[in-house]
């Protein structure tokens, strides 16, 4: 068959061909192109200028219509994935083979078990920033209840963002919300397996940081403390990025120095039961240390006193998650030991800007952040019981081994150099928390605490997400 021939002249378009010819008038080959070019660029101009609201309205608008606490309905929480919860409690498989017949194992199920995606993305509005001023951030440990946090803070300043997890405490839910952003993606995978990626930030935040979370395996916490770090600086390394440990207030111990000073070395036991979480993370500051001496990686460390806020794993057993859950259904409020060690709590929102503010200063020593403000876990608890307006008695069981007696934080270096210190009291902050807790009981049912080793975290699967789509990570 004869391909038709075109030719432009003064009347239009004219086609060619055996059989006919005929032309196409300019005005109609005008209009032909204008509706082309509507259909290629107004949807994403309509996209790019939709009225939807920010974070944070968007969170206060679902409060208001009590809907359930995650952000797209329709997506459930994963079941665990039997492989990845078989390589958590695998302490065994040090070889590089078995690691990565492991990993191998884990990517194969990514084509019957993906990570669900909204059929209506809901996208929120962001920033456009320079590239001059655009940062490409990792955030390890981002889908858990501080890393989530820190997410939509970075997200909403316009920065592209990564969050790498292997969903062991972390929740789908808490970043479902910015799952379609073209800003960013999701990588499901093991800090105690390397990866390649070429960054300007790294938060490393990923470690489970409840005591039943972290005594429920605590080779795989050592790990995860100590080749999870590893990793990470050989990464920060190579592409010459910055990164922020986040270490914790565990590292003092049992203080005898109150309130406890970034200069003070702590009182930890070695052999006890929290010693895997405390060990692990005064091992994983020293390599950050080591890695800045001997090879110029630019570090961080923050060490974090007790937080709260909305996305803390309902049983987490953690003083403030277990007192305001048992509060909302009126059963027994339960303190291990006598209720007179104290604690200082801090809002979420807090920690977040201190953590941002850290990272983006010129201080890289280690800074406390925490809100000096302290209570008595007793005290603390008939607080909770009067905001809640609960019915609930209060429990006295034994005391957990190695509990610290007291913990507040010294913050006169974060504020002197890093010009930090928190703003919402602890009762603004109840509040929300109080709130959020009773979104999960509404779309949960009852919901039973756990105390000092009795959580189970959830597994999760290795891939990649990025704009919703699924695809596996090659090491």
């Amino acid at each position: 068959m004869e391909r038709p021939r075109f030719q432009c002249n003064g009347r239009g378009l004219r086609v060619r061909n055996k059989e006919k010819s005929r032309y196409v008038s300019l005005p109609s080959l005008t209009m032909l192109l204008v509706g082309c070019m509507i259909g290629v660029f107004l949807p994403s101009t309509m996209l790019k200028q939709n009225n939807t609201p920010d974070i944070n309205e968007w969170i206060s608008t679902q409060e208001k219509a009590k809907a359930p606490v995650t952000p797209i309905a329709a997506v459930q929480e994963e079941n665990a994935v039997p492989s990845l919860r078989r390589s958590l409690q695998d302490e065994n498989a040090t070889d590089s083979t078995d690691a990565q017949n492991r990993v191998m194992e884990q990517f194969s199920l990514l084509s019957s078990q993906s990570i669900p995606t909204p059929t209506t993305p809901y996208v929120m509005k962001t920033p456009k920033l320079p590239d001059s001023h655009r940062k490409k951030i990792l955030i390890t440990g981002g889908a858990g209840f501080v890393g989530s946090h820190l997410v939509d803070k970075l997200m909403q300043e316009g920065h592209e963002v990564i969050v790498l997890d292997n969903f062991f405490t972390g929740q789908k839910k808490n970043i479902m919300h910015w799952m379609q952003h073209p800003n960013f993606s999701l990588i499901v995978h093991d800090v105690t397996e390397p990866i390649t990626l070429e960054l300007d930030q790294i938060y490393h935040l990923a470690c489970p940081a409840s005591p039943p979370h972290y005594q429920y395996n605590p080779v795989k916490t050592i790990k995860t403390s100590t080749m999870g770090t590893i990793n990470m600086l050989g990464l920060a390394k190579r592409v010459k990025a910055r990164m922020l440990l986040t270490s914790t207030s565990e590292i003092y111990g049992d203080p005898k120095e109150h309130p406890q000073k970034e200069s003070y070395w702590g009182n930890v036991n070695t052999v006890g039961p929290r010693s895997c979480y405390d060990e692990g993370k005064r091992v994983a500051e020293t390599m950050m240390y080591s890695y800045r001496n001997q090879n110029n990686v630019d570090v961080r460390v923050a060490r974090i006193f007790n937080t709260f806020g909305p996305r803390m794993h309902p049983n987490d057993g953690r003083v403030v998650s277990n007192f305001i859950i048992q509060s909302l259904q009126n059963k027994p409020m339960t303190i291990y030991g006598d209720g007179k060690n104290t604690r200082s709590f801090q809002y979420v929102s807090d920690l977040v800007d201190g953590l941002h503010a850290l990272m983006n200063g010129d201080y890289d020593m280690p800074v406390n952040l925490g809100n000096p403000d302290e209570f008595t876990v007793g005290d603390f608890a008939q607080k909770i019981k009067t905001m809640t307006n609960s019915e609930s008695e209060v429990l006295f069981l034994e005391k957990s081994q190695d509990d610290p007696t007291q913990r507040r934080p010294a913050i006169e270096t974060a504020k002197e150099k890093i010009g930090w210190e928190p703003k919402v009291h602890v009762d603004e902050g109840l509040k929300h928390a109080i709130k959020y807790f009773k979104r999960v009981l509404d779309a949960d049912g009852e919901i039973i605490p756990t105390g000092p080793g009795a959580a189970k975290p959830k597994g999760g699967q290795v891939g990649q997400v990025s704009g919703g789509g699924v695809k596996t990570v090659e090491e």
